[in-house]
């Protein structure tokens, strides 16, 4: 250890002299740039031939399309499976979706929601960014929020690769194949898998994280600033995260013996990151004590009022057998760092615990239980392994021990995929069909015409009732009184929902119960409806609807 630690400190202050003409040339490091065009292969310049240069384009530049393209596409479908032939979740996909087309910069709910600003919820300001792209786009709210999902789920498999190819050396075309195998694997290993299942932005701050880790390591502090502005700025206790990492950063560094001074970039990231989270969560707590999500999400009111020993120990087993995809990793993690005796490459885990206290003792059954993208910190917990073998030092003695650590993140990877069929599910999506069943563009335009004609039909189609598939393509047409999970002020006479959407048992048994006989279809899409209304010749839904037989 004490060995590793003094390679480590040799490295830091070779990195530390960096701007000084006077002395002793620092190493050169490759530049996120030279990943992902190949400028460079990571050698000082002017030692590689311009032969060689030029048969690494076309690899390295392929290798990184894969790792962004594959998972972007295939998060992006899903989440457009979710919305027009799943039927999507109002709570929280159909909400979110309308909120990062929100031209307003205060962020305001549709009336259904309570019509206040988001930002008493969650602070994110990284919605109104996303608000002037969507701005520029011929697409829906929908279809934005399905790109969006995607490109934040391509980024953590975009810093594996990076880490991989210029930091581990991978850089030779069959390397470079393995280090886009590991990270697109990484991209749909098990946790982000169970986020993608409840569609949420939190993933972002994953993918931030990551990269702002693999440039901080590599001294590249303008791409760091950048991405780590990204991650405070998508929610507001992302600086609690990164603070927790970068303070046993320090603390293990400086154990080290590696100088203060060494680390000032370190220390001046972690001090902003603190600072703004603790800003932020004051200034929400002051403005809205009971939607802060310290007390909605976690204390309670009062704090820990509904919290028991027995919900505590239940929710302990569960984590063993339902959310194995968190925790075999985490022990294969610690059985590496045991094994190469390098404590670097648990500080993830060992940063997040105070946060998984906090989860455990959670009055929210959804974050207690770990469900959905609650686990998210664990995700870049599960990354961390490979900074910490860079950290290390010792790397730069052997060549096989990149193969080790390559097979052991592989391990991880494939620990990770432990009961991913007991994941929360609430969309009851398919992973395997939403993946590869793209909706047609006709499907997602005829679905967005329909949803649009009913909502401006309500005064023909009576008392309506719509299920959260619908409502969450019309967040801001319906109230609370007429949805099936709401509380109906009358009884309806029309039930509008997804064939086979999360809520529709429910409105098929509504449906029943107030005896709606007459059943109608719209050809293209997953819309059923159930009404006692006859449709006259002369309705616009007359070329919209056709009968059809009971829905079971």
């Amino acid at each position: 250890m004490r060995a590793s630690c003094k390679l480590l400190q040799r490295s830091l202050s070779a990195l530390d002299g960096v701007g000084s003409a006077v002395k002793r040339r620092p190493p050169t490091l490759p530049n996120l740039g030279d990943t992902f065009i190949g400028a460079a292969s990571g050698e000082p310049s002017g030692t590689t031939p311009p032969s060689l240069v030029r048969t690494r384009i076309p690899w390295a530049s392929v290798a990184a399309l894969a790792v962004t393209g594959i998972p972007f596409a295939a998060f992006a479908v899903l989440v457009l499976h979710h919305f027009y032939v799943k039927g999507g979740v109002f709570y929280d996909s159909g909400l979110l979706a309308l909120l990062l087309s929100e031209q307003d910069p205060r962020l305001p709910t549709p009336p259904i929601f309570g019509g206040g600003s988001f930002f008493a919820i969650h602070v994110t300001p990284i919605f109104a960014a996303a608000a002037l792209i969507r701005r520029l786009l011929p697409v829906t709210d929908a279809q934005f929020f399905a790109g969006f999902i995607g490109f934040c789920h391509a980024l953590p498999g975009l810093g594996t690769f990076w880490l991989l190819h210029s930091r581990l050396g991978l850089r030779r075309p069959f390397e470079m194949a393995v280090a886009a195998v590991v990270a697109i694997a990484f991209s749909f290993n098990g946790q982000a898998l169970a986020i993608a299942r409840y569609p949420h932005f939190e993933i972002l701050i994953v993918g931030t994280f990551i990269l702002f880790s693999v440039a901080l390591i590599g001294r590249q502090l303008a791409v760091a600033s950048i991405c780590f502005a990204a991650c405070l700025a998508t929610r507001e206790d992302a600086g609690f995260h990164l603070f927790a990492v970068l303070f046993l950063l320090i603390a293990l560094n400086q154990y080290c013996g590696v100088s203060w001074r060494a680390q000032t970039p370190e220390i001046v990231f972690a001090a902003i990151a603190l600072i703004y989270s603790l800003a932020v969560l004051e200034l929400q707590w002051e403005l809205s004590p009971r939607q802060a999500p310290l007390t909605r999400v976690y204390l309670g009111d009062p704090p820990f009022g509904t919290l028991t020993f027995a919900i505590v120990s239940e929710r302990l087993l569960g984590y063993l057998n339902y959310r194995t995809y968190i925790v075999l990793p985490a022990l294969i993690a610690i059985f590496w760092a045991v094994r190469s005796r390098n404590p670097y490459i648990v500080i993830g885990y060992v940063a997040f615990l105070p946060w998984a206290v906090v989860s455990l003792t959670a009055q929210n059954d959804i974050a207690g239980t770990l469900s959905g993208y609650y686990a998210y910190p664990f995700l870049i917990a599960s990354f961390w392994p490979l900074i910490g073998v860079l950290l290390d030092g010792r790397l730069r003695e052997c060549r096989k021990s990149a193969a080790v650590s390559v097979i052991a993140f592989s391990a991880m990877i494939a620990g990770s995929f432990a009961a991913v069929s007991r994941q929360y599910n609430p969309g009851h999506l398919e992973l395997l069909a939403s993946f590869l069943a793209a909706p047609s563009l006709a499907r997602q335009a005829m679905t967005e015409q329909a949803v649009e004609q009913l909502s401006q039909s309500k005064a023909e189609l009576g008392g309506v009732l719509v299920d959260g598939s619908v409502l969450a393509l019309a967040p801001g047409g319906y109230s609370s009184g007429e949805t099936v999970s709401g509380a109906p002020t009358s009884h309806p006479d029309t039930v509008i929902y997804f064939a086979d959407g999360y809520e529709a048992a429910a409105a098929r048994t509504i449906a029943m119960a107030e005896g709606l006989d007459q059943h109608y279809q719209i050809p293209g899409t997953s819309i059923r409806l159930a009404t006692d209304r006859s449709l006259v010749p002369s309705s616009s839904l007359t070329a919209l609807l056709i009968p059809s037989e009971p829905f079971r």
